[in-house]
């Protein structure tokens, strides 16, 4: 089976996009398909509309591969990502007062002026010694028990 008769079963024009053939194929192989048609030849039909598709697939990705070079992968990214932005985003403290909430809930107004609590180093210094003296105890006990 060539490309043409691909198009051809799908009933497709020979420039379609891989959206329209994926289109196509679902519609047809939702008619055709054997538990939903009880005709005899749906099944044969069924199967002759996915191998012109896997075909088409293959001959799409083939072509994408070959004809495909850095600059115009770039240039195509782009154009993508210019008609999904359409807007700039700013993440800075003004695009939250303008509708970015955080999940937390806090509101960056009432905070202005608020000081952190000063670090504490005494507890700091007993939560890292005691740690690692209960480590080293449970070491020492272990080894005493083997």
């Amino acid at each position: 089976m060539n490309v043409a008769q691909c198009y051809k079963i799908l009933d497709l024009e020979k420039d379609a996009s891989h959206k329209e053939i994926k289109q196509a194929y679902r519609k047809l192989s939702l008619k055709y398909h054997p538990d939903r048609n009880k005709n005899i030849d749906a099944g044969k039909r069924f199967n002759e509309i996915t191998h012109a598709y896997q075909i088409l697939k293959l001959e799409q990705k083939k072509n994408n591969a070959t004809h495909r070079d850095v600059e115009t992968a770039q240039t195509e990214f782009w154009k993508y990502y210019e008609k999904t932005t359409s807007n700039e985003v700013n993440f800075g403290y003004d695009a939250y007062r303008e509708g970015l909430k955080r999940n937390f809930g806090v509101n960056l107004d009432e905070l202005r002026g608020v000081e952190e609590k000063p670090i504490s180093h005494k507890m700091t210094h007993l939560l890292l010694y005691g740690g690692l003296g209960s480590i080293a105890i449970w070491i020492i006990i272990s080894e005493i028990l083997k």
